[in-house]
Parts: structure tokens; C-alpha cells; sequence
């Protein structure tokens, strides 16, 4: 059946509409003729030319094509995108793909308009949110759906935006950062916060002569204590369940954490990773690595902590690296006492299928820099400790150490890659180089050069050995953090006291063909600025450089190498950023010292542009923190998940063919819902284009009477929704949809994309929720991942066709069913022509020659009788049966 319920308030308007619904209907086709009159006029055939756009990655999904320089991201062009152009009969008048910036330039044939379509997206993307409209193009900046109208061939800025959900993060997202405190983990420095948020634009500018400025800001939300968690060097961050994963970590002179018992004791859990909710800072459950059984401090006597034993146990025992998969299920997790790579469920724990690991020390070749196999290095000397992973794969960082067997010429780093499915390490690395490059001094009379690593403690006060400890990926091009161990064998004075000397190093190139940064240069087209030749860096310079420090301002250096090993870069961004000793520049470096914090460094010129202190602390025995000896762990950033967009159009399909040509009318004035289950989430109401949009949201809807539908907490991901066109004044004489009816759906013969072009919605029922009971246009859908925006989601109508007349038909009832006579039903065309009848025997009633393809009111009234639904808009597309009304009493 194909009508539509009104309730008894609409009883109100049947008298009106009767009055006037022939002059209105006349004024209403009169104003369509007048408005499909302009519309052909402004799409009236032009000359071939051109049209031109761009297809780029919208980092931040604000449909907005971003290349400022600063904090936020910039956006960059996708490559092999194709856009065709279709004219008003659907036929295909050219095609292009977008180029490696992502511009393209089309020539489209034959005679405008043309409807656009963008098709083949590259894996792993897919549409952003918009900017503007889907018609005419727009501004350079601006991004427009995934089919797009032109008038003309001479068209520019149409323009498309991808976004890849794990990718995404919004502008200025909250990071955090491990921070340790010595001894015991219940002793003095219990209650002391270990993890720390701060937004991604604090500090200042790296020339900034105000030491304050490098403090912004000093509050932070994260309060989980040392006693709760212990020492913690790996963070991950799951933003589909906002929780912060915290790996134990072995470092001499700080303690485990409790584990799973939530107990400080002597039996402390190296093995845990802790689970914590940002929003309280609690700990909310904890996994146990598998393999992680070693604890090698001395409780009683964290100031020496085991002498050789503990020096030695550092990046030895213990969990390293870990990082989670793209869609949040999976915790990949560096067990560096078996060095075996496992993988877990990132809600329970539980392992999942095999582990990688034996490949690390008896599986891979272990190959010279120049690709030759055959390396030297031995199987006890192989150290894994990075995990990354990125676009379906993990790698894992892994030094050769050269501590026996080998020697100093054997020190190298190598990335290998793992398929995550099957837990397969490529058999030989996809990248290796040398660590046998000159890096100045780690403290005035200390080389920083790399040493094998020994498993006694120096007598040097500077011993650096290298740990591959992080992995980024910037543009194709590798970014690698090299911590100092010697930073977590010993304490900043003291004994054992150290200075450390880690790095930051670029390989530049595209996947499996990189090149190591050289004399501070990398890459084809060459970048960086830095000083050449300086004696520091591979090949004599570093592309990274400031990563130094000195104790008067315009005097010489005092540490020539500062990294502590931690990267973070957000896909889109220009900087990395990095953790560090003495993080202040050289203008203001006087009272800047034994501090730890970051800078932020320019991935194009390799200049530290921005810093941030966390803490300004002396690091000797008794003291709450390390000093410079690798004071902070690693770094990760709370991006939320990529929101979601649906929507796009309701035109008037004027051939009924179920498809929409370019030149098609767009229908305006359309109230569009969005209901979750039976609750209404959002309101639209179409543009002057026919467009409507359902965009997520942190606040209730402040406009419900444009086209953008803003859904409060967001459009849910993996949820089933409707949009209906439920609103009784859609139908209405006046209404945008008076005397339409649908489209045939789901057509498939046009050229083109099928879904982009076609109608989506049929007709439901009384939906559940809906505001008014009756039979409506309805699209089901059901959201897919973070940043799955569909703007396919169309609906056709058509103009009431000539045909023969129909019947409507029906009863009316009591409210127990039985059938009430000599009862008067009013059926109302379209035109304000009303036709009579009384029900006879059993309470039918019958209407005949009636104009078919309209919509019509039909009205019940009765002395003895009332009826709460007295009205029914109907659909006359083909006779009706079951009209049926019920009395209120019985």
C-alpha cells in the first residue's frame, strides 16, 4: 500500500486544503514549469572546455584543502583517482585520473552539463566530509562529494577530499608521555603522576628567549600514579575504546608496577601492560605478555639495583616496543627477553595465532647496508625493540650490537617487516645502515660515537649504545629513534651516573628503496638546511640538527647529541616530534639544564622550530626523576576516530528512469530525518541544490532548518540508521513532494558508478519513532568503520504520470472490528476535486475514476463515531485496497 497516515490534528487541514488545492496545485506546477524553465536555461549546452580539480588527503576530515605551514596538518594530492564525465543522457564524454599531487585536468566532449563521478579509489581511503556543495565546483580549498554537477566543460575546482581513518586526527590532538620516578614504585615517589597529557601546540617557538614560554602548559589531566602502573615506557592509544595501553618496562633504578593484583611487593610484574581510562586516569584491566618472567632488580636496594645484573638486564628483559593495529583489535608487543614479536587481543590479552620471534635471531639474514646477505652479525647480538605498525603491516627495529663475537664495524640498525596475518618476518631487512657515523660529544671530553654494548658497567661517563626504539613513516620516507641504553642502565650522577646521546635519523625514498640521510641532505628532490660538514651525522652532517645543547647562550656545544629516542609524527603534519634532555634553546639555556622534554623538528628542513619542557630536574640519587639520563619513555597521541558523514541528494528524476542525468532538477525544501532505531537523531532539510547532509557533532543541533543534520555524540560507526522523509508537509499540497511519487530504486543499467547515481529509498510502513504514522519514503543503511562518509545516499521522485484511473478503497471499522454504515468518506485530489461515499453493508467504501499517479487526502467523519486518525495521504499510483479507518469506540 502506498499512503500516508495523519493524525487527528490533520483533520484541520483538509477543509483548507480542499479550498485551495486547485489554485495552489495550479501555482505549484505552474512554479515547477517555471523553475525546470530556469534550470534548462542555466544548463543550456556550452562549448567543449575544460574541467580541473584536485583529489587530495584530508587529514583533519574537514573537507577543506589545508597547506598553511604551522601545527595542523597539510594536505597532500592522491594519486590514480578517476574522474569521468557523463552528459544529461548518460553517456561518457571523457576521463582522467589525478596525477601524483593529485590535480587533474579533463576535456570533457560533446555538450555540458555533465555529471562527474570519481571513481576507482586508491585501498585503504575514502571520501572525506565537504566543503561546499556538489555543483559548480568551488573554491581552490573547497572539496565537493564523490558525483558532482557542472554545467559546462569549462568548470574549475571541483574538487575531492580522502580521508584513511587511522590516519585522521583532529587539530591540536592531547598527547602523552611516560615519565619515571625512581626506586620502589610504593616508596616516596608513590603518589608521583608517570604519565602526562599536554596538548600537541605546547611550548613555544624553538628562538623564543622566555623561559616560561617552555613551560605552557604546566597542568595536566593524567593523574595515574607510580604506584598503580610502576615504570612505563611504551604507550599506545586505542581511540575506538579510549584506553591508553602502558607497557612495563625494565629500567635500573625505578620498579615494576603492581600487574593484574593492583599489589606492590617484592614479586612486582614486569610482564604487565596496563589499561587505563584518560577520563579518570584508573587502570581498567591489564594483559600479560607472554614470556616476560625476568625481574631483575635487587627491592632492597634500588640505589645499586644489582650492580652488573641490572646494567646488563636493560633493553635485555622486560617488554619493548608496541603499537596497535589500524582498526584497534589487535596489540602487536616486543618481548625483548625471548625477542619474539606476539600479537594480542587488545581487549583480553589473549594471543593470537603464532609468534615471529625466533626469526629475529636464527630466521633473517642480517644484511650489510649495501644489500649484500651475509652480514656478521651474530644471533646473541641481534636486539629488537620498535614496533610500527602502518597500512597492514608491522616492522620491528632490531641493532646488531656487536657486544662479543663481533665488533664496532658490526654495529648496524635494520627494520624489518611482518605480515600480520601469518606473523611471517621477511626474511631479509627492508632497510639497514651503519651506526658507524661520527656524532661529536656526548658531554665535553665524551665521544658520542656508538660502542658495542657491554654487559658490565663503564667506567666512561658516556657509553653510548645505540636501541633502535621507534619507527615513523613521513611521506614514504622513514623517520628512526635511536635511544641511548646507557640512559636505562644508570641514573644522571651517582655510581653508575651517565650521560646519554641518542639520535634522530631520516631515510628518504619510497617503500623498500630508501636512502639514509647524508652530510644533513635526504631524498630526490633533495631536502634539509642544515650545516654541512659539520663532523656529526652520516656522511659529515645531520639532517635533524639542533638536537644539541649548550650552557651560555652563543657558546660552544655542551651535549652534541640529546635524543632520547621517542618520536611522534601525525600523518599529515610537518614536524616530529621528539623526546629529549635539556629540551630549551641556546638564547635561554642558562638554568635549563637536567630538564626533559621535546622538540619539534621540520620534516622538510630539518630544523627544530618548537619546544616544550615537561620537567626541570637534577637526577641524582634521591631525586624524583633521571635527569638526562633518558628521563621520559615514549610518546603517543589521543586522535579520536575519524568522524562519519552521510547524505547527499533528492532530485527529480524527470525521465523516471531511476538514475540522476546531469540537468536533472535538484527538489529543495525537503525535512529529511536521521533515526537511529526509533530515535531521532538528526534533521535536514535540503538546499537549493537538493542536497542534505547528516554530519557528526559534540552539540545538540543549533539550525534544524538547513541542509546540515548535526548528529549530537556523533554518527555511530557499525550502526544501523534510516533517513526518512516522514514530515506529512513533504506531501502536502505546496510541499516539495506534492504530486511525486518515488523513483524506480537500486537501478543498475546507467553508465557510471551504480550507487552514486542512483535512488536508494522505498517505502516503509509506520517506521518506529517516526512523528506521524503512515507509509514513507525510507533509506536503510547501516554505517561502516571511523571515516566511512557515504554521500550516495539518494532519492528520486517523479511527477505524477498520465494513466488510466484507478480504485481506492476500504473500511471503516470499530475499534473491535466491526463494520460501522452510512458512514461519509471524502476523497480529495490533487487538484481540490472531492468525490463522495457513504459505507455500505459491513462498513466498505469504494472511490472509482479516480486520476491516477497523484497524491490525494482521503477523510472519514461520523455522528455517533470518533476517529483519532480521521485523514490518510495517499499515493494513487495504482489501485488501493485496505484504506481502512477504526473508530475509537467499540
Amino acid at each position: 500500500m502506498t499512503h500516508l497516515y495523519l493524525g487527528a490534528n490533520a483533520r484541520r487541514f483538509v477543509f483548507v486544503f480542499a479550498a485551495f488545492a486547485a489554485i495552489t496545485t495550479s501555482l505549484l506546477f505552474d512554479s515547477q514549469r517555471s523553475e525546470a524553465q530556469k534550470f534548462t536555461k542555466e544548463i543550456t549546452p556550452e562549448l567543449v572546455g575544460t574541467i580541473t580539480g584536485r583529489v587530495f588527503q584530508d587529514y583533519n576530515s574537514n573537507g577543506t584543502y589545508n597547506t598553511a605551514a604551522g601545527l595542523n596538518s597539510i594536505d597532500t594530492g592522491v594519486a590514480g583517482v578517476t574522474i569521468t564525465a557523463y552528459d544529461a543522457a548518460g553517456v561518457a564524454q571523457g576521463f582522467t585520473a589525478s596525477a601524483a599531487n593529485g590535480t587533474y585536468s579533463l576535456n570533457a566532449t560533446g555538450t555540458g552539463p555533465y555529471r562527474l563521478e570519481f571513481t576507482t579509489i586508491p585501498a585503504g581511503y575514502s571520501p572525506s566530509a565537504r566543503s561546499t556543495d556538489s555543483v559548480q565546483g568551488g573554491a581552490a580549498t573547497n572539496a565537493g562529494s564523490t558525483e558532482q554537477f557542472v554545467s559546462n566543460g569549462n568548470t574549475a575546482d571541483v574538487n575531492l577530499a580522502l580521508t584513511r581513518a587511522e590516519e585522521y586526527c583532529q587539530d591540536n590532538p592531547t598527547l602523552i608521555v611516560s615519565r619515571f620516578a625512581q626506586g620502589a614504585q610504593n616508596g616516596i615517589y608513590a603518589a608521583n603522576a608517570v604519565l602526562y597529557d599536554f596538548p600537541y601546540n605546547s611550548g613555544t617557538t624553538y628562538t623564543d628567549t622566555t623561559v616560561a614560554n617552555y613551560d605552557g602548559p604546566t597542568a595536566h589531566t593524567l593523574t595515574t600514579q607510580a604506584s598503580a602502573i610502576g615504570t612505563i615506557y611504551s604507550l599506545a592509544y586505542n581511540r575506538s575504546a579510549n584506553r591508553i595501553y602502558a607497557a612495563s618496562f625494565f629500567k635500573k633504578h625505578s620498579g615494576f608496577g603492581p600487574g593484574a593484583d593492583g599489589i606492590l611487593n617484592n614479586a612486582d610484574d614486569p610482564s604487565a601492560i596496563y589499561l587505563i581510562d584518560p577520563a579518570t586516569s584508573a587502570v581498567t584491566s591489564t594483559i600479560s605478555v607472554p614470556g616476560v618472567t625476568t625481574n631483575s632488580h635487587d627491592v632492597t636496594d634500588y640505589a645499586d639495583d644489582n650492580g652488573n645484573t641490572g646494567w646488563d638486564a636493560a633493553a635485555k628483559t622486560g617488554i619493548g616496543g608496541i603499537d596497535l593495529s589500524d582498526d584497534n583489535s589487535v596489540l602487536y608487543v616486543m618481548n625483548m627477553q625471548d625477542r619474539r614479536l606476539y600479537a594480542l587481543n587488545s581487549t583480553t590479552g589473549a594471543q593470537i595465532g603464532a609468534t615471529t620471534a625466533t626469526a629475529i635471531t636464527t630466521g633473517v639474514t642480517m644484511a650489510t647496508p649495501n644489500g649484500t646477505n651475509g652480514g656478521s652479525c651474530i644471533a646473541n647480538n641481534r636486539r629488537p625493540f620498535a614496533v610500527k605498525y602502518y597500512r597492514g603491516s608491522v616492522y620491528i627495529g632490531v641493532v646488531c650490537t656487536g657486544e662479543t663475537g663481533d665488533d664496532d664495524d658490526d654495529l648496524r640498525g635494520y627494520i624489518f617487516q611482518v605480515n600480520p596475518g601469518t606473523m611471517a618476518i621477511t626474511a631479509a631487512p627492508v632497510f639497514v645502515f651503519d651506526l658507524d657515523y661520527a656524532r661529536g660529544e656526548a658531554d665535553p671530553g665524551e665521544d658520542a660515537e656508538w660502542q658495542q654494548w657491554r654487559t658490565t658497567i663503564s667506567s666512561s661517563f658516556a657509553y653510548p649504545q645505540a636501541l633502535l626504539s621507534d619507527i615513523e613513516f613521513e611521506g614514504g620516507n622513514l623517520i628512526i629513534g635511536l635511544r641511548d641504553r646507557v640512559g636505562d642502565q644508570s641514573l644522571d650522577a651517582g655510581p653508575d651516573g651517565k650521560r646519554t646521546a641518542g639520535d634522530t635519523l631520516r631515510a628518504c625514498g619510497i617503500f623498500g628503496s630508501w636512502t639514509l640521510e647524508s652530510n644533513g641532505r635526504c631524498g630526490t628532490p633533495v631536502t634539509g638546511s642544515a650545516p654541512q660538514t659539520t663532523g656529526e651525522g652520516p656522511g659529515g652532517g645531520e639532517f635533524y640538527h639542533n638536537d644539541d645543547f649548550c650552557l651560555t647562550p652563543n657558546g660552544g656545544n655542551y651535549h652534541d647529541e640529546v635524543s632520547w629516542g621517542s618520536l611522534l609524527y601525525l600523518p599529515g603534519r610537518q614536524h616530529v616530534v621528539t623526546t629529549l634532555l635539556d629540551p630549551i634553546s641556546r638564547p635561554v639555556s642558562n638554568g635549563a639544564t637536567f630538564d626533559g622534554g621535546f622538540r619539534y623538528w621540520n620534516n622538510s628542513t630539518g630544523n627544530a622550530e618548537r619546544a616544550y619542557r615537561i620537567y626541570n630536574g637534577l637526577g641524582g640519587v634521591g631525586q624524583p626523576d633521571f635527569g638526562k639520563s633518558n628521563g621520559l619513555g615514549s610518546l603517543t597521541a589521543m586522535c579520536t576516530p575519524a568522524p562519519i558523514e552521510i547524505g547527499n541528494r533528492i532530485w527529480n528524476d524527470n525521465d523516471n528512469d531511476g538514475a540522476q542525468d546531469a540537468g536533472e532538477t535538484p527538489l529543495a525544501g525537503v525535512t529529511v530525518r536521521l533515526y537511529q532505531g526509533s530515535t531521532l537523531a538528526g534533521t535536514a532539510i535540503t538546499d537549493a541544490n537538493g542536497e542534505y547532509y547528516f554530519v557528526s557533532s559534540t552539540v545538540a543541533d543549533p539550525n534544524t532548518s538547513d541542509n546540515l543534520g548535526r548528529v549530537n555524540g556523533g554518527i555511530l560507526r557499525n550502526t544501523a540508521y534510516q533517513v526518512r522523509l516522514d514530515d506529512p508537509a513533504n506531501f502536502l499540497s505546496g510541499g516539495p513532494l506534492s504530486g511525486r511519487s518515488l523513483t524506480v530504486p537500486n537501478q543498475s543499467a546507467q553508465a557510471g558508478d551504480d550507487d552514486s547515481s542512483d535512488s536508494d529509498a522505498t517505502l516503509a510502513v509506520n517506521p518506529a519513532g517516526s512523528l506521524a504514522a503512515g507509509t514513507f519514503p525510507v533509506v536503510s543503511l547501516t554505517t561502516a568503520g571511523a571515516g566511512a562518509n557515504n554521500h550516495t545516499f539518494d532519492i528520486g521522485f517523479r511527477l505524477a504520470p498520465s494513466a488510466a484511473p484507478v480504485t481506492a478503497e476500504g473500511r471503516v471499522l470499530t475499534a473491535s472490528g466491526n463494520g460501522i454504515r452510512n458512514v461519509r468518506v471524502l476523497l480529495i485530489e490533487a487538484d481540490g476535486t472531492t468525490h463522495t461515499a457513504v459505507t455500505g453493508t459491513f462498513g466498505y467504501y469504494r472511490f472509482d475514476s479516480i486520476r491516477a499517479g497523484q497524491t490525494a487526502l482521503i477523510d472519514v467523519s461520523a455522528k455517533r463515531f470518533t476517529f483519532s486518525v480521521p485523514t490518510r495521504v495517499v499515493n494513487l499510483l495504482d489501485n488501493l485496497a485496505g484504506i481502512d479507518f477504526y473508530a475509537d469506540q467499540p
